[in-house]
C-alpha cells in the first residue's frame, strides 16, 4: 500500500472551516448544521485525496421504495462502491470497509461481503445484499432493509441507505413526485423484472435469451454489457423542466438528444438501463416552482416515460 501523505490545512483554511461550522450549528439548527459538517468533513477528505462513494448509499442515508415486489422470490440489491470523484481525482490508497445490515424480522438478509477493500488500482468494488422472505406476504405488506458501508482505513466515513420493499404488481412502473413550491420534481421508475435479456449473442446465449439474476451475476463484465433487463427513455420539454445532469442515473444515460433554446443546447431526451429488480430516481428542476406536476404513472405526465424490455 502506498504511503499516505497528510497535508496540513493552512491558517486561512482552518479559519474558514471553524467559522462555517460554528455559524451553521449556532444559527440554522441541527439539520443544516449536519449538512455543513459533512461538507467540511468532505472538504478535508478531498485535501487528503480520499474518496469513498457509492451508487446507492449516501452519507446522509438515502431512502428507496420498491412498490412492486412479488413477496416470494429473494430480492437482490447490488451495491457499487468507488474511490474516485471523476477520471482525474481518485484515491491513491486502498480503502478497507465493513458492511452491516438491519432488516425486518419477516425476512433474512445476507451480504456477499461483510468486509471488503477498494483497491487503488481499480477504484471500484461491489457487494450484493439478498433479502429472502420467511413468511407469506399479501399485497400492501412491506419490509425494510438498512444497508451500511463504513470505511475503516485510512479514514472513517459511513454511507447508508434504507430500502423499503412493498408487495404489489409485477412489472415496470413509474410515478412523478412533486408538490407546489418544490424546486424540483422526481421521476421514480421501478423495475421488478427478475431477468435480463441478451441483446448481443455470446457463448451459448442467443439474442433474446432470458437470464435469471443469478445467471447474470455469474457473467463477466464484458458479457453483462451485452444484456439488459429494461431500458428507460425519458422525454421532456426543457422550457418547463430541465434535468439534473449530475445525477447518477443521468450519468449512465445514452442516446442523449437536445434542442436549441435561445442559441443554447438543452437536453430533452435520454435513455438509461436499469438492473433487474431495482428502482431509479431522476431529478428535474422546475422553471415554475408554483406548479405541481405529480403523476401516478397512469396517464401522460410532464416527463414521458417509455419502457423497453
Amino acid at each position: 500500500m502506498p504511503k499516505i501523505r497528510v497535508r496540513r490545512l493552512n491558517k486561512f483554511q482552518r479559519g474558514v472551516v471553524l467559522v462555517v461550522a460554528i455559524f451553521a450549528f449556532m444559527t440554522v439548527g441541527f439539520t443544516l448544521g449536519r449538512f455543513v459538517y459533512h461538507q467540511v468533513l468532505n472538504f478535508y477528505f478531498r485535501t487528503q485525496n480520499f474518496y469513498f462513494e457509492s451508487d446507492k448509499l449516501t452519507q446522509d442515508g438515502a431512502s428507496y421504495s420498491l412498490d412492486y415486489w412479488n413477496g416470494v422470490d429473494p430480492y437482490n440489491i447490488v451495491i457499487n462502491l468507488n474511490s474516485f470523484k471523476n477520471n482525474h481525482l481518485k484515491s491513491n490508497s486502498d480503502i478497507d470497509y465493513e458492511v452491516s445490515l438491519n432488516c425486518s424480522e419477516t425476512v433474512i438478509c445476507n451480504t456477499t461481503k461483510e468486509k471488503g477493500t477498494i483497491y487503488h488500482d481499480s477504484n471500484n468494488d461491489q457487494f450484493i445484499v439478498t433479502i429472502t422472505p420467511t413468511q407469506t406476504f399479501q399485497d400492501g405488506d412491506s419490509v425494510v432493509a438498512e444497508i451500511v458501508a463504513e470505511s475503516v482505513s485510512p479514514y472513517h466515513k459511513k454511507l447508508s441507505a434504507q430500502f423499503k420493499l412493498v408487495v404489489g404488481t409485477y412489472g415496470l412502473s413509474h410515478e412523478i413526485i412533486d408538490h407546489e413550491n418544490d424546486v424540483y420534481l422526481e421521476v421514480k421508475v421501478t423495475n421488478t423484472l427478475l431477468y435480463y435479456t441478451v441483446q448481443e449473442a455470446f457463448g451459448t446465449h442467443a439474442v433474446g435469451d432470458q437470464l435469471s439474476i443469478a445467471q447474470y451475476n455469474a457473467l463477466t463484465q464484458e458479457e453483462k454489457n451485452k444484456c439488459v433487463s429494461a431500458s428507460i427513455t425519458l422525454s421532456f420539454d426543457p422550457n418547463i423542466v430541465y434535468v439534473d445532469n449530475n445525477s447518477t442515473t443521468f450519468l449512465r444515460g445514452y442516446n442523449i438528444q437536445t434542442e436549441k433554446i435561445n442559441g443554447y443546447d438543452y437536453i430533452n431526451q435520454f435513455t438509461f438501463d436499469m438492473p433487474a429488480s431495482s428502482s431509479s430516481v431522476m431529478r428535474f428542476y422546475k422553471k415554475d416552482v408554483t406548479k405541481d406536476y405529480s403523476n401516478d404513472g397512469s396517464g401522460s405526465g410532464i416527463v414521458t416515460v417509455e419502457y423497453n424490455y
